[in-house]
């Protein structure tokens, strides 16, 4: 499937800005199940950018804005190929040795889940069984609910307070495979259905090295299909925009619009 998205979103400060530097991850990602077609990336006003490829594959674009200005625009626009992702089970546990996926980050302690996820698995022997399971469980114990946590929320955190958004519950899901010994991956995109900002969801290593999609905010598991931008270890590794500016106000986001239209099968 063949996608086109439109990504725009709008910085208003209070007062002029004089220097504005971002981080950005606005386009898809361009490997694993996915085929970038075209892409471009914008600001309004226009100043420097460069652009590379991060550790975990991820296309990043770095913009310095030294013109004086009092609002902002970040855009993007890309067409990608889609090819959803056919789910093969296989018998849990599994050994995988050192993964990057398996480890400790900066929101996720997979060590705080260790005595739950024991409990959830007793008795299960697929990983379909496991994923189901935790995705299950995940959904009863949190409730969606926004303005509680920040981006700053850790996995534990989010998973004491009992709720949360869509970054909550895939920190809370990877904290739980992670400490059953499972790789697990932080995914920040789009859906491909009318998405009103961007999602969250995980992807989850299987025995033969390729990964397995699934959305705990939703209770969608496998064949996604999503648009993935970024893909890493949690939030930290794949905020869409990150940076910095100088100027006597405050700033904030206005707006946010995303766009996705199908264009072909």
């Amino acid at each position: 499937m063949d996608y086109s998205i439109e990504y725009n979103s709008l910085y208003e400060y209070e007062e002029e800005v004089v220097v504005n530097e971002n981080i950005l991850r606005v386009v898809p990602y361009d490997g694993d199940n996915q085929k970038v077609k075209q892409s471009l990336v914008f600001t309004e006003p226009k100043g420097y950018m460069t652009s590379f490829t991060d550790m975990f594959g991820n296309k990043v674009y770095r913009s310095k804005i030294l013109e004086p200005h009092r609002s902002l625009i970040i855009g993007s626009r890309s067409e990608v190929s889609v090819v959803p992702k056919e789910f093969h089970d296989f018998d849990f546990p599994h050994k995988y040795g050192f993964d990057e996926f398996l480890l400790p980050s900066h929101l996720i302690d997979p060590s705080f889940f260790k005595g739950i996820s024991q409990e959830l698995v007793r008795g299960l022997k697929t990983y379909r069984e496991v994923l189901e399971g935790v995705v299950k469980f995940v959904r009863e114990r949190i409730n969606y609910k926004p303005g509680i946590t920040t981006v700053e929320t850790k996995a534990n955190e989010a998973f004491s307070l009992g709720v949360g958004v869509c970054q909550d519950f895939t920190h809370v899901t990877i904290g739980i495979l992670r400490s059953l010994g499972i790789p697990s991956r932080y995914v920040m995109g789009v859906v491909n259905d009318e998405p009103r900002t961007t999602h969250a969801w995980v992807e989850v290593k299987m025995p033969d090295n390729t990964f397995a999609e699934i959305d705990p905010t939703r209770g969608i598991l496998f064949n996604l299909a999503y648009i993935k931008f970024a893909v890493g270890r949690d939030f930290k590794d794949v905020s869409p925009v990150k940076g910095w500016f100088i100027s006597k106000g405050r700033g904030r986001l206005r707006e946010l619009s995303i766009k996705v239209k199908k264009i072909a099968d």
